[in-house]
């Protein structure tokens, strides 16, 4: 039995244009099993996308099953990230620069509002809703792991 609380996020399908969806709490309240919905699996968070303005929840065995089927999104150095000295998620052997590969996220992606007060999450704005789909929805972007992945492949196969 729910306890008539809801969660509006944002969900970034593999293959698919950015949807909001509300997700229902269980009756204890919490929002675990609808986010790990979301992912279809454990979650874990993923801070580095948007240095958690929105929080980014993915799937923490995503990497096990990563095939091309699950490839979802590239995910892009920013600006920050090379400032801070992000190292490469592709082969760890340097800092990344603006705009260079660093991570590709397999499986579904769900991305919510967090209150660092409070350390929970909350609903997701439509400030934060906007950055999801400026970031997430053009078609390029759907394409983005899968061709990151197959490039990444064809890399290693000529290093070979």
């Amino acid at each position: 039995m729910e306890n008539g609380r809801t969660l509006d996020v944002m969900v970034v399908p593999v293959g698919g244009l950015p949807y909001r969806r509300t997700l229902e709490a269980d009756r204890d309240g919490s929002f675990l099993h609808g986010l790990q919905a979301c992912v279809a699996g454990p979650i874990e968070p993923a801070g580095y996308i948007f240095e958690d303005a929105p929080a980014v929840y993915v799937n923490e065995e995503g990497l096990l099953g990563a095939s091309l089927e699950t490839a979802n999104r590239a995910i892009y150095a920013t600006g920050r990230m090379a400032e801070l000295g992000y190292l490469s998620q592709m082969d760890y052997s340097h800092a990344v620069e603006e705009g260079e590969l660093y991570s590709i996220v397999f499986g579904d992606m769900v991305c919510v509002g967090f209150d660092p007060e409070a350390g929970e999450d909350r609903d997701i704005t439509d400030e934060e809703a906007k950055r999801v789909m400026d970031r997430f929805g053009s078609d390029e972007s759907v394409a983005s792991g899968g061709l990151e992945l197959i490039r990444a492949m064809l890399r290693s196969r000529a290093a070979r």
